[in-house]
């Protein structure tokens, strides 16, 4: 009898523990807001320059955008600079027009081989935060031109902090030939000052604790490859590669 009492008890515990741990579980799926993509429009997850609200107005977006612009998380994905652009092509502006990078040690010019940019790498156990905004689908075009080399991935089922509806959340990915790990040679590796200071600007924007969980979730570089770029223009330059990377996105 005691020992039927006992099972008793014990099963009215874990049934108690059971919808305690239930009613939690709604708990939080209740509090996941949804995002809404309006009509003619997709969403994008930002998590380098993308995250720099000024950045996106002067080329990307419209001069001053009213739409939502929201911190976010993209599981499954870890971020690294190991998005890696060859000085032997030409780096499209949004100006339209082409140019090359270099910097200037003492008195020498020196172009670099590779000028390194954020990437984000597939890793199921890593959550990387950025921003989440809305984009008219005409203005596709310009973000695939903007981001040659890289490859738009649909991430719309990786988002942690909202329910997706009305349309996809796109990511940039570098393709695998623009995928190298920095070293600590600036001849051979460069990281623009420029290109970092778009991130201030963005830590700025969303303040210390954006900032924090940023570092904490992105493979570092060495300081020495850290370097202020200059660029010239690039008058008729190869564009074959070019060409070929815009064909991509079609």
């Amino acid at each position: 009898m005691l020992e039927d009492k006992t099972v008793h008890v014990k099963k009215i515990r874990y049934q108690l523990f059971l919808s305690i741990f239930l009613i939690l579980c709604m708990s939080c799926y209740q509090k996941k807001k949804v995002f809404r993509i309006p009509d003619g429009h997709i969403a994008m997850f930002g998590y380098g320059s993308l995250m720099s609200k000024k950045f996106i107005q002067t080329g990307l977006l419209q001069k001053n955008y009213q739409g939502p612009f929201l911190s976010a998380h993209l599981k499954g994905f870890k971020r690294s600079w190991t998005f890696a652009w060859p000085s032997t092509l030409p780096s499209l502006e949004p100006d339209g027009k082409y140019y090359r990078y270099y910097y200037v040690n003492e008195t020498d010019t020196i172009y670099p081989k590779l000028i390194h940019y954020l990437n984000i790498i597939q890793d199921s156990n890593t959550v990387i935060n950025g921003v989440l905004y809305i984009v008219p689908k005409a203005d596709l075009t310009t973000y695939d031109s903007w981001e040659l080399g890289y490859e738009r991935i649909d991430v719309t089922d990786m988002i942690q902090d909202y329910t997706i509806e009305g349309g996809p959340v796109f990511a940039y990915r570098a393709l695998a030939d623009f995928v190298v790990k920095p070293t600590n040679d600036p001849k051979q590796h460069l990281i623009e000052l420029s290109y970092s200071n778009i991130l201030m600007d963005a830590f700025h924007f969303w303040g210390k604790e954006f900032e924090k969980e940023y570092k904490n979730s992105t493979e570092p570089f060495d300081s020495l490859i850290l370097k202020d770029s200059h660029k010239t223009l690039w008058t008729n330059p190869p564009l074959e590669k070019i060409i070929e990377l815009k064909s991509i996105f079609k």
